[in-house]
């Protein structure tokens, strides 16, 4: 008896803090949401309250109307878009290659390869913008693109799994005459096409947030993306205007919360798989 209230005291304070940390990521959500479609009055109202009083959908016509969130938008789909496919797709050759052909040198790429997800992005940041700028790419979305099409981290997910498949498969593929390319094509990338979405999914939420890669090659108002185009409302010297701020951050939002919600079970399983594989 004394065991079994022990357990449901141990359920109850960890339900309560489940709770408390729960509460503590949504709130600043809502917090964004409600502030977004409150009056000017109630936005900088001393009170605190997330129920606007009054609903204004002024800010997002604001936005709409004096500002270039549509190309901003068009802007974050296609470099979202563009670092997912290349990126996905270079690292799964690249997990292919070092999984297929077995030879001498596998372990030191990979080791090699391991290594550079702990080279901070300040080292490379400064060749990189030089290289981008002597290409005459500033302002573009291949600006943005090209230097996050290498990525140690999707690479090695993917590898886990790709070194995970039976040899059998390949050998099989051998006897039928085969070349290493069908066998990517049709035996690897047919495998898999789960692990593969669930790394497309984080890899879309994380290429639709990079801030700071964009802040220094996007530098004309056309051509930058929500996540620049956030920082646009931030004026210390003529002031702050968090009511655009705040609808603006809700559009930027509000597509990846909806691929969260529906893909959700992808994503855990993409953390799960990541981390038994080995």
């Amino acid at each position: 008896m004394m065991k079994s209230k022990g357990f449901s005291v141990g359920q109850l304070i960890l339900n309560i803090l489940l709770i408390a940390f729960l509460a503590a990521c949504i709130f600043p959500v809502l917090w964004m949401i409600s502030s977004s479609l409150k009056s000017s009055q109630e936005l900088f109202s001393s009170q605190i309250y997330l129920i606007p009083k009054q609903l204004t959908l002024e800010y997002y016509a604001e936005v709409f109307r004096d500002y270039n969130i549509g190309d901003w938008f068009a802007n974050s789909v296609g470099t979202t878009i563009g670092i997912s496919i290349f990126q996905i797709l270079v690292s799964f050759m690249a997990a292919f290659a070092l999984g297929y052909f077995r030879t001498r040198i596998n372990s030191l790429v990979f080791y090699f390869l391991l290594i550079t997800m702990v080279i901070p992005f300040q080292v490379t940041m400064i060749p990189n913008y030089i290289l981008v700028s002597n290409m005459k790419l500033l302002n573009t979305w291949t600006a943005v693109i090209l230097p996050n099409i290498a990525n140690a981290t999707t690479f090695f997910y993917l590898y886990q799994n790709v070194r995970s498949l039976p040899s059998a498969y390949y050998e099989v593929a051998h006897i039928e005459g085969a070349g290493s390319f069908w066998a990517m094509r049709n035996v690897t990338f047919g495998l898999c096409k789960g692990p593969m979405a669930a790394i497309a999914i984080l890899t879309v939420i994380e290429s639709w947030n990079i801030y700071f890669w964009p802040l220094l090659v996007l530098t004309k108002p056309e051509s930058r993306t929500l996540t620049i185009g956030l920082k646009q409302f931030l004026d210390f010297e003529m002031g702050n205007r968090w009511g655009p701020f705040m609808a603006t951050a809700t559009l930027a939002s509000l597509p990846m919360v909806v691929v969260y919600i529906f893909m959700q079970r992808h994503i855990i399983n993409a953390f799960i798989s990541s981390g038994i594989k080995g």
